[in-house]
């Protein structure tokens, strides 16, 4: 049991270094900003690991309010950013090398499902989402979706000012996606292998 318990340990290690540290340095980034918002009228849940019925869905950042859920997806990446809103994956080009990753997009709106999956309750729930890139690369996408740098999110989360929730409707959604939360380590480990799995397809 011991032994397993290292073995466990030692590949979310590897998992994490090699694929999450530089996806973590972004989330900080977006964390710190979505701190600046008013804690009366948004609430900011960072690093969601929801069980869903195909497994568990880690979502980067989310903040309730009452103009609906904001469910952001945090890209770290430099050079050019390219890719279509209906693409399955978008490149990465730098000098002329060109690295292919899963549409951001896409994965959010998986990570919307396993949202919905979770809360069961309230079809009138506007879900927003959100793709954040670090200022260190150039953007060269073509979407509906918001896809924005990290300076310019804040600026995006305000441009919705339409109530789709009550205070008491954000107070209960908060509070139940709080404890659908199952970001415990064990938790954390199952997703790690997941996201590696995963990273295989591409």
């Amino acid at each position: 049991m011991i032994v397993e318990i290292i073995i466990l340990f030692i590949i979310s290690f590897l998992v994490k270094k090699k694929y999450l540290d530089k996806g973590k340095l972004g989330e900080r980034s977006v964390s710190k900003r979505l701190k600046r918002l008013d804690k009366n009228k948004y609430k900011v849940i960072n690093d969601v690991i929801l069980k869903t019925s195909r497994g568990t869905s880690q979502i980067d950042h989310l903040v309730v309010s009452n103009y609906g859920i904001f469910v952001i997806e945090t890209k770290n990446y430099q050079g050019w950013i390219v890719g279509g809103e209906n693409a399955d994956n978008w490149q990465q080009i730098i000098y002329n090398k060109k690295n292919f990753f899963r549409n951001p997009i896409k994965q959010n709106y998986g990570h919307i499902k396993a949202i919905e999956e979770n809360l069961k309750v309230n079809n009138k729930i506007e879900y927003i989402s959100i793709i954040v890139f670090m200022n260190r690369c150039d953007l060269k996408v073509n979407t509906t979706t918001p896809v924005v740098y990290v300076y310019d999110l804040l600026k995006e989360i305000y441009k919705y000012k339409k109530h789709v929730l009550s205070e008491e409707e954000v107070k209960i959604t908060y509070k139940m996606l709080l404890k659908a939360n199952k970001n415990s380590m064990y938790m954390r480990w199952k997703h790690l292998i997941n996201v590696k799995n995963n990273m295989k397809k591409y």
